[in-house]
């Protein structure tokens, strides 16, 4: 849209990486020789990191594009890769074998006897895989697999992976120690400072204009530089969406030469922000915390609050000792103070404070009142006294079952307490002993007969109890 304006042959700033825009930063190419190092040499795996947006995915394709005449590159986005059998066909694909109908354990087989026997991978293959955070632990070990194919000594398949600082946490996991031994560089990346985002800038502009172009210093001066720089922090890619933008709204200004306004509005616009304060920080009163009105403008209902507290702002400086006090006795100061923290307190807090999303709410039982308490009485009538032809004991009373009360002599005072607290005095029954068995109604069970003759036949007084036993036994055989 703006190239014809400004002269240019195409964009300069362009979101997605191209190898043709590789700008030799310190950190960034300091990292591509040593990874060229160790793929010339095939001293082992290698990985680079980096946070997001410095350059990770560009120098994937700087580096493949430099080995390509060498050896078989394979490009791996692993945001794609969840299976072993995924891994396996994206690397066929990228070599440009067959990998379409056949399971694992053939594709697997498929990509291990083309490394080994095929003469189109004679130096070897070089496997880039981006984004290796986000691939599966058992993938991990399946690409280790790979680097143990080797032939008089060279290997195979040479590995750089690359990923952003979470892949340092991941490598870090006890299943991937074989792996993690294998790595023998690691590289990382970092943003730009303010000197390398202006070389960046006037570069990129370089690129794109035809040869006898004025000095691009023309359209992005070295105020302007500076003001990318404290928007985007040095993060190229977000150097590339500032200056883009910038660029297109001086068109639709008219303008031939960027300022720093169109900087800032472009950093509104695109991150939908306040724009970044472009002062350079003063010497002179750092370190300088001052209480007062934040707001330039305060609202009509903040002048009157305010006009209540008529006190000069205060000043406290932890370099020197001396600060500006408001006037008045000291508690008058102090209470002056927690007024005025109090009425900027909400400043402070964050924006949107999150609450629980889920919030449990129990019912106190305590707070309705309880119904009237029934007295519980013992309704069994009284133990009837056994009939000797039951076999009634005349030793001992008969068994008690557990909800029964021991026996007492008087009777006892059951409570049963409330928040009306209501009482009765209820008598438990008592349990008399049964009366002395009849030997003339006594029933004689015997069992276990055999022919020979007993020799003595004991009589033993059977409770009703023991019936239930016997005709269990009887039962049982």
């Amino acid at each position: 849209m703006y190239n014809a304006y400004f002269g240019l042959t195409r964009r300069p700033f362009v979101s997605a990486p191209q190898v043709d825009q590789y700008f030799p930063a310190t950190a960034i190419e300091a990292a591509r020789q040593t990874l060229a190092r160790c793929i010339e040499r095939a001293e082992g795996a290698a990985v680079v990191m980096g946070p997001t947006g410095t350059g990770k995915t560009l120098l994937c394709q700087v580096l493949a594009a430099q080995f390509r005449n060498s050896l078989k590159v394979a490009l791996l986005f692993s945001g794609r890769l969840s299976t072993r059998r995924n891994l396996f066909q994206a690397i066929l694909y990228e070599l440009g074998r067959a990998y379409r109908g056949m399971d694992e354990g053939e594709l697997r087989l498929a990509l291990v006897d083309h490394l080994t026997t095929s003469e189109e991978c004679a130096q070897g293959m070089l496997l880039l895989v981006d984004e290796a955070h986000s691939l599966p632990l058992r993938l991990f070990e399946e690409i280790r697999m790979l680097t143990n194919l080797a032939h008089r000594g060279q290997p195979h398949v040479r590995l750089v992976i690359a990923g952003s600082c979470v892949l340092e946490e991941r490598l870090a996991h006890p299943r991937l120690d074989s792996f993690s031994q294998r790595l023998v560089a690691r590289c990382y990346l970092e943003s730009l400072n303010r000197t390398e985002t202006q070389d960046y800038i006037h570069a990129q502009l370089r690129s794109a204009a035809p040869a006898g172009y004025p000095a691009a210093e023309t359209i992005f001066p070295s105020d302007v530089c500076r003001s990318v720089y404290r928007a985007t922090d040095g993060v190229p890619r977000l150097i590339n969406q500032v200056c883009d933008h910038a660029l297109l709204l001086a068109y639709a200004a008219g303008r031939r030469q960027l300022e720093v306004a169109q900087v800032e509005e472009a950093w509104a616009d695109l991150q939908q922000l306040p724009a970044p304060c472009n002062e350079e920080p003063q010497d002179e009163g750092r370190g300088v915390i001052e209480f007062g009105g934040l707001d330039d403008s305060p609202a009509e209902d903040d002048v009157a609050a305010d006009a209540k507290v008529s006190l000069p702002p205060l000043r406290i400086s932890p370099d020197s000792e001396e600060f500006d006090k408001p006037a008045g006795e000291p508690a008058e100061q102090l209470e002056c103070i927690e007024q005025m923290l109090g009425h900027v307190e909400a400043d402070f807090q964050p924006t949107g404070s999150i609450g629980p999303e889920l919030e449990l709410v129990f019912d106190d039982p305590f707070e309705e009142e309880f119904e009237k308490e029934e007295v519980v009485t013992d309704h069994c009538p009284p133990q009837a006294k056994l009939p000797a032809a039951l076999g009634g004991d005349t030793e001992k009373p008969p068994r008690q079952n557990n909800l029964d009360q021991p026996p007492t002599a008087d009777p006892v005072e059951t409570v049963v307490a409330g928040r009306e607290a209501d009482r009765e005095t209820l008598p438990l029954h008592r349990h008399e002993p049964a009366e002395e068995p009849d030997d003339e109604d006594l029933v004689i069970v015997e069992d276990d007969y055999d022919d020979a003759p007993v020799a003595a036949c004991s009589i033993v007084a059977v409770r009703r109890q023991d019936y239930g036993r016997l005709f269990t036994k009887l039962r049982r055989g």
